[in-house]
């Protein structure tokens, strides 16, 4: 697969599984609102990672993080109902907290001027 077609794909994975987490997971720890920043995914789509973002506190994340956990396989059928011509192989979802730190950093930077 070429590049470009890889990064188009790659991008058509991360809109639907926005839409998947956002409308169809009915899990009631995942109740926040789950950012994608992005995706990596192995060139055969064997494994793809997730990052995901949150702005909620510390135990909320590690509920959001065990609900999407356990709704993996889901996920993973949906996807591959959405997309039909890619056979897709693990979803690894992974928190990322920069969103998070750059709200900290700037409430530090306010506290430190004023």
């Amino acid at each position: 697969m070429d590049d470009l077609r890889f990064l188009k794909v790659n991008s058509l994975i991360k809109q639907e599984l926005s839409n998947i987490i956002q409308n169809e997971i009915s899990d009631p720890r995942v109740n926040t609102m789950v950012t994608i920043q992005k995706i990596k995914s192995s060139k055969d789509f064997s494994l793809i990672k997730i990052y995901v973002s949150l702005l909620c506190d510390d135990n909320e994340i590690k509920s959001v993080y065990k609900g999407l956990k356990s709704s993996e396989g889901y996920v993973r059928k949906l996807l591959q109902l959405a997309i039909k011509n890619i056979r897709f192989g693990k979803l690894l979802f992974q928190i990322d907290s920069t969103p998070k730190n750059v709200l900290d950093m700037s409430k530090l930077l306010d506290s430190i001027n004023n």
